[in-house]
């Protein structure tokens, strides 16, 4: 009846792992070294089927032992079942002779526990007594008795909301539904699928609608974090490479509880009215009396049939369709579609994903009432276009099936417009993502290719989005590096955890000296190994992250610098700032005055890209004035790559000038490469700007450069990014002394 929905919030759990964590790459599974020699023993319950149950000859088999299982496998470690009582596994763990254990999420049990990410969800349902009341809803159980299973999330949650209900705590899941079958309680408050599974062979049903919707997690002691990660990483492996997908399959049939067909309800009665029949045959003197009784008798059976019938209709309504917009909710629209294209091999959809991008402004400004007013006023819209399929998502977002012969432009037009909101007409914003064709190419035997479209389409509604573009149609371009998920996921969690800074000397061609170096950033992944800067940094300048990467850095220049300087006086340290740091205006000075003391900021520079310069000239040239009065010099990096000139840059507070590479590299057999560099030293020094040129490799250049007058240069040739405690003995004495320079 209810299996719909645990296949919903399954489903959504999923997806959502599989596009924030990704696949993870070969050779970068997870390591766990716990205390019991790589061994890690899971407490449960032994009556909660299908999930975790001991078997008649004691083996712990069921869903989730599975999954433990095979964690275990892949991360080579060994795996212990310890079931029991509910409430004694709990105690296992809180006392330490379990590691971990499988229970729904909750604030109560968060104060005791650490958790995973979901990797499941469930409802809890009333069962009752078949021939007794029928318990709707948690309200309709106020003065009766109710069983629970000791320790439960159910025990804590009616205990706190409903105090007039009397509890009777039962040892195990399967005794809470005994209890109703036995009248020792009236109704029972259990897991729905597991409940179901009891009931089944008791005259006990399940009354009530479902409620309580939770996640399923891994739970293990507060502070073991180190378990905790692994678990969470096993997990996502898992969800990334089809593993749990297989797992969950093979338990499909336990899992989701199979309807009751009308062979059921007419066996059910066969069973009913047989009995009396024989009694008819055998009793003639009875036999006006029994045909009354099984007339009466049938008459019930037909109305409860009725009843229960209008009742699953109304839940199917309800798993399949969304209650504020009417349309067909997410799995509804991807079973209609997998269906569609099973039984036409030939049709090629064209699928649009979109998201209204002004309802959190509608709500801000009209309420909760305007807000759920755009949605169904939207999805009235989308009704009135005669798409073959259309459903509402998530809050504001939509999906449908267009005409195959429908272009962007006029699914564009069609879609977008305005609507009423207390006589204001509002525009919704609409941003789509297409997926035109078929999916038979789709690889993954863990989606159907029904998903596999709306996921396409979800793709590229993020990169118009991205963009600022009003629609973009899918392409295998756009599809997000597996490896970049990983690493904006544990930047999240471990921020600059593993990320050091190395410094490259910048020799002063006039003395011969190493008198600056330049911090550089490098990040060791963990799991990944070494990340390039060129390939992190203009991530995490696309997701926003950036700056607090670049104050970091500068926190640890600072830091460097006054070390550096107790062995030199005027030694300076210069930082690159990406263009997003300076978005920051005044709190970036604010932050850098504020990690400095006294003098401490003396010798700091930052390098700021030219093209970051000239992107936004009115705002780059306040911020970089604002740091001058702070006393923070700035010089401007990868000169010659942003097309603007010495002239040009003359109007901003800058100190140096830094010649690209690409310059460089070939100028000793490029005249015009040769001319461009004389003149721009020239020019910078009659504008009283320093010149610093970057990438040298060879002997030659370097003296070429110092005899057109460069002032500093840097490059593999003079030394490679080094640790600070390297640069020191650099430091002080004179390098290249065969250099001629005036």
């Amino acid at each position: 009846m209810h299996h719909n929905l645990d296949g919903l919030f399954r489903l959504l759990v999923l997806t959502a792992g599989l596009l924030l964590v990704g696949a993870y790459p070969d050779g970068a599974a997870g390591h766990l070294h716990p205390d019991r020699d790589d061994r890690i023993i899971f407490s449960g319950s032994s009556t909660y089927a299908p999930f975790q149950w001991l078997d008649p000859q004691g083996q712990a088999r069921g869903f989730i032992i599975d999954l433990q299982e095979r964690m275990a496998q892949q991360g080579s470690v060994t795996v212990e079942h310890r079931l029991m009582p509910w409430e004694q596994a709990l105690h296992a763990v809180d006392s330490g002779e379990a590691d971990a254990i499988a229970l729904f999420a909750s604030e109560p049990r968060r104060r005791r526990y650490d958790f995973t990410d979901p990797f499941y969800y469930q409802f809890h349902g009333i069962f009752a007594h078949a021939e007794g009341g029928h318990f709707s809803n948690l309200a309709t159980l106020s003065g009766h008795t109710v069983a629970v299973t000791a320790g439960s999330y159910a025990q804590v949650r009616l205990a706190e909301e409903y105090p007039d209900i009397t509890l009777r705590p039962m040892e195990s899941e399967h005794a809470c539904v005994l209890a109703v079958h036995s009248r020792e309680a009236e109704a029972c408050v259990e897991a729905a699928l597991n409940g179901r599974r009891h009931a089944s062979e008791l005259d006990v049903q399940l009354t009530s609608s479902p409620f309580w919707p939770r996640p399923y997690v891994f739970a293990v002691r507060k502070g073991n974090t180190e378990l905790l990660d692994w678990l969470n990483y096993q997990l996502a492996t898992m969800q990334a490479d089809g593993t749990y997908f297989a797992i969950y399959q093979e338990w499909l049939p336990e899992l989701e509880w199979r309807q009751p067909t009308m062979a059921d309800h007419l066996n059910t009665i066969a069973w009913i009215v047989l009995p009396l029949l024989l009694l008819i045959l055998l009793s003639l003197a009875g036999a006006w009396y029994l045909k009354r009784q099984v007339a009466r008798r049938t008459f019930q059976l037909a109305v409860e049939l009725k009843s229960r019938q209008r009742l699953e209709k109304q839940l199917r309504y309800q798993v399949e369709h969304d209650t504020l917009t009417g349309l067909l909710s997410r799995q509804a629209f991807i079973d209609g579609l997998e269906r569609r294209l099973h039984e036409k091999p030939d049709w090629a959809p064209t699928l649009i994903f979109l998201r209204l991008l002004s309802l959190e402004s509608v709500t801000s400004t009209f309420g909760r009432t305007g807000h759920e007013k755009l949605l169904r006023d939207f999805a009235r819209h989308l009704k009135s276009l005669d798409a073959p399929l259309v459903s509402h998502i998530g809050t504001g977002a939509y999906a449908l099936v267009a005409r195959p012969d429908m272009t962007p432009e006029e699914a564009s037009a069609l879609l977008t417009g305005s609507f009423e909101i207390e006589d204001i007409h509002v525009d919704p914003g609409i941003v789509m993502g297409l997926s035109v064709g078929r999916a038979d190419d789709n690889d993954d035997a863990s989606s159907s290719h029904a998903e596999e479209l709306v996921r396409r389409a979800i793709t590229a509604y993020a990169s118009a989005y991205a963009d600022g573009k009003p629609w973009c149609i899918y392409t295998p371009q756009l599809q997000p590096d597996p490896r970049d998920l990983i690493l904006l996921h544990d930047f999240r969690q471990h921020g600059t955890r593993d990320m050091r800074l190395l410094y490259q000397p910048k020799l002063d061609l006039t003395s011969g000296r190493i008198r600056e170096a330049e911090a550089l950033i490098r990040w060791h992944h963990p799991r990944l190994g070494p990340i390039p800067p060129g390939h992190f940094i203009p991530l995490l300048e696309r997701t926003g992250l950036v700056t607090r990467v670049t104050r970091w850095v500068i926190e640890e220049a600072i830091e460097e610098l006054a070390r550096c300087r107790t062995r030199d006086p005027d030694f300076g340290i210069s930082v690159n700032i990406a263009a997003g740091d300076l978005s920051d205006d005044a709190r970036l000075v604010d932050f850098i005055r504020d990690r400095g003391a006294s003098g401490s900021l003396r010798g700091l520079r930052l390098e700021i890209t030219e093209t970051g310069v000239i992107q936004d000239h009115d705002h780059t040239q306040r911020v970089i004035a604002m740091l001058r009065e702070a006393g923070i010099h700035c010089a401007v990096d990868d000169f010659g790559t942003g097309y603007a000139s010495l002239s040009y840059l003359s109007k901003f507070a800058i100190e140096e000038v830094k010649l690209d590479r690409s310059f460089i590299r070939n100028m000793l057999e490029n005249s015009r490469d040769q001319a461009i560099i004389a003149s721009t030293i020239e020019l910078a020094h009659t504008l009283g700007l320093k010149v610093t040129a970057e990438g040298i490799e060879d002997r030659e250049t370097l003296q070429a450069l110092a005899e057109m007058g460069c002032d500093t240069a840097q490059g593999y040739v003079i030394a490679r990014p080094i640790p600070a405690t390297e640069l020191y003995p650099l430091m002080g004495r004179r390098h290249f002394p065969s250099l001629r320079i005036d």
